[in-house]
């Protein structure tokens, strides 16, 4: 029963300081989380771009040797599917519960590009998905009549056309600034299907909120922020003026439909160009990937020797570039790790409201077993007074005539009370010392107050035959009266239990407070500092309450300072971690 009482007994804490404690565990997972998150999400980064080039590269080899099912049914160039697919989206599909969320992308990136070409037999660039403005006009009510027609940059040197290039790929991939486009007239040369924009309008709007509706559907909010009017006047040979229906009239022709500027950014494209061209190559397939530096890393595929084809092209390239530190990815790794921190956070909250719920209860047994403990001390000491007075009175009272018996018999009454009354008043003496209380904490020299302490058991020393050295020199801040409580304890404890003819050896510093003791035999020191918890046999006399060490370790705990004892080759050690 005793042990169940005083085993593991907590140390009294309130709830933000366990929980301060207790946050330290997800802060160090919040930590490890942080400091692998970027190494695995730029490792899938890159994977998924590895995977989803070869996959182009594939795809544009079998467009070229086989020719597409769909181009040839939409009569369409091969350059406009390549330009729609020119921006890349790498998504967490399979790595964070199928979200759909995108974790990188070539197309509002500034570092980030997948450009695609083919070239004949001199190195020439027969098509490729470097970005052009792209309408299909239909002429007629016929479906199967459309014409797929755009307008290339490198083909003319119009002012305003370059300047709308040059800031649609800066608002879109620095500013989130999309672009709609409606054209109300243009330039058509028939031969070519290439155009010159005559009249046009330009929206623009902000990127906002994307909310999922289904699998592979996404519904994406818009701010209009602007629109602005182009007209251009161009004299090209082979060009004639084309104006289309009003929009609000749908049977009405010619019409234009799927206009947007699409494909690689095209300075992008030919600074990739330039690194990857073919000139000589050593080999007729290559690939693999290349660091460019600052989180950028290019996955490429080049193949010289393609099959026989209807373009006429000897060889094709594909390079996708990826910045893995994109903001996609930063704001995926931030999220990761916002989520592991609020989770671990929420798992400490919650434990540490069991324990302080769990502790509440716990102090107010202690204090209901300290109030009774106290009471029953309190209504003792009357009592015993009572019997050991009427004891000693019956003493003085038989000593001339009373048998030897009866002199025994009050004597050993007499030495009961006296026995009891000490476990009393040093039970009381513990109760008092663990409650908390205000210190008046103050410079204390160890060495002097551990000379004052020994100096009381002067006379038992000599009596005994035993040796006391004090060693060392040592100042603490401490509260005197408490600090002196737990050194007389353990000194006195000392002179207790030293064998006969011993030594009993105290080594002071400014870090500890260290007493030795030869026993004469090894003592248990794992509860030794419980109440009543007497050890060998040797300690389980009448000159000893089992308090002295509970006692000592309560007056070091009130001071902030830890108890810790050992036994080891008959010599007994208590020292005072200050």
């Amino acid at each position: 029963m005793r042990k169940r009482i005083f085993k593991g007994k907590p140390k009294r804490t309130n709830f933000w300081k366990m929980f301060a404690v207790a946050m330290i565990l997800p802060v160090l997972i919040t930590m490890f989380v942080g400091f692998n998150i970027f190494p695995l999400g730029k490792g899938y980064i890159q994977a998924q771009v590895e995977k989803q080039n070869n996959t182009d590269y594939n795809n544009l080899v079998r467009r070229i040797e086989y020719g597409s099912k769909t181009d040839d049914e939409m009569n369409r160039p091969v350059e406009f599917g390549l330009c729609l697919s020119a921006h890349r989206g790498i998504s967490t599909d399979g790595l964070f519960f199928r979200t759909g969320a995108v974790m990188a992308t070539t197309y509002d990136d500034p570092k980030s590009a997948s450009a695609r070409w083919a070239y004949d037999e001199n190195g020439d660039i027969i098509f490729s998905n470097r970005a052009r403005l792209w309408i299909v006009i239909r002429e007629s009510d016929d479906p199967d009549v459309r014409r797929y027609c755009c307008y290339d940059p490198q083909e003319h040197d119009i002012p305003e056309m370059n300047e709308l290039f040059s800031q649609f790929f800066k608002d879109v991939e620095e500013n989130d600034i999309g672009y709609e486009f409606y054209m109300k007239s243009l330039y058509l040369n028939r031969e070519t299907n290439r155009i010159i924009p005559h009249e046009m309008t330009i929206k623009k709007y902000k990127y906002s909120v994307i909310t999922r509706i289904s699998d592979n559907e996404y519904e994406e909010n818009e701010t209009a922020i602007g629109t602005k009017n182009v007209v251009i006047n161009a004299d090209e040979k082979g060009y004639e003026l084309l104006t289309f229906a009003d929009k609000n009239e749908p049977d009405s022709y010619p019409r234009g439909s799927f206009l947007g500027l699409w494909g690689v950014n095209p300075e992008r494209f030919d600074e990739i160009y330039d690194i990857y061209k073919v000139k000589n190559p050593k080999s007729e397939v290559n690939g693999g990937m290349t660091g460019r530096g600052d989180n950028v890393y290019d996955f490429y595929s080049i193949n010289n020797k393609l099959n026989e084809n209807k373009f006429g092209a000897k060889g094709c390239v594909s390079v996708t570039r990826i910045n893995v530190m994109n903001k996609h990815a930063v704001i995926k790794y931030w999220l990761i790790i916002a989520v592991v921190f609020i989770i671990s956070t929420l798992i400490a909250l919650v434990i540490c409201l069991i324990r302080n719920a769990k502790n509440k209860a716990q102090y107010a047994f202690e204090d209901y077993q300290r109030a009774l403990t106290n009471n029953l001390a309190h209504d003792l000491k009357t009592p015993l007074a009572v019997i050991g007075g009427y004891a000693e009175n019956l003493l003085e009272m038989r000593r001339d005539s009373g048998d030897e018996k009866e002199l025994k018999y009050l004597s050993s009454i007499m030495n009961n009370v006296s026995y009891t009354d000490d476990i009393i008043a040093k039970t009381l003496k513990l109760s008092e010392t663990e409650q908390t209380k205000k210190l008046n904490k103050t410079k204390v020299d160890i060495k002097a107050l551990a000379e004052k302490c020994a100096e009381r058991y002067r006379t038992a020393l000599e009596e005994r035959g035993l040796g006391l050295g004090i060693k060392g020199e040592g100042t603490v801040n401490a509260d005197e009266d408490s600090l002196s409580l737990a050194i007389d304890n353990l000194i006195s404890n000392a002179v207790k239990y030293t064998r006969n003819d011993g030594a009993i050896r105290i080594n002071v510093s400014n870090k500890e407070f260290v007493i030795e003791n030869e026993v004469a035999e090894n003592v248990d020191t794992k509860e030794l500092k419980m109440p009543f918890v007497k050890g060998d046999k040797a300690r389980s006399d009448k000159s000893s309450s089992g308090l002295g060490l509970s006692i000592a370790e309560a007056a070091a705990v009130q001071n902030g300072f830890t108890l810790k004892l050992s036994c080891k080759d008959k010599k007994f050690t208590a020292a005072i971690k200050l």
